[in-house]
């Protein structure tokens, strides 16, 4: 219920603009992920929510394809959850990052 209630505070917060349906209109228009992906200096980690509805794990395929062809050093961890990972599994999130920055 933390994500509900979070929403209907920020949505009372601005009654003139729906701030999510803002958000979620400018992802789903972003188009510059492929490009900006080969274009960062630094190992990368995609946490997948294998049971991620919102953002199937296989929506980051291309991300990932396009990483690995621009060389880049590419880690996967899939998580058993959906899409909120930091609440529905915080501790194997957090494991899963401090793993990558371990290595």
């Amino acid at each position: 219920g933390a994500s509900m209630a979070l929403g209907r505070r920020v949505l009372a917060s601005n009654r003139a603009v729906n701030v999510f349906h803002r958000g979620f209109t400018a992802c789903d228009r972003y188009a510059g992920g492929e490009t900006a992906i080969t274009q960062i200096s630094c190992p990368v980690l995609f946490v997948l929510g294998a049971v991620d509805q919102m953002t199937p794990a296989r929506a980051a395929q291309g991300l990932i394809a396009r990483a690995r062809e621009a060389g880049k050093t590419v880690r996967i961890a899939a998580l058993p959850v959906g899409h909120h990972q930091m609440t529905e599994a915080p501790d194997e999130t957090l494991f899963a990052i401090r793993d990558f920055l371990a290595a």
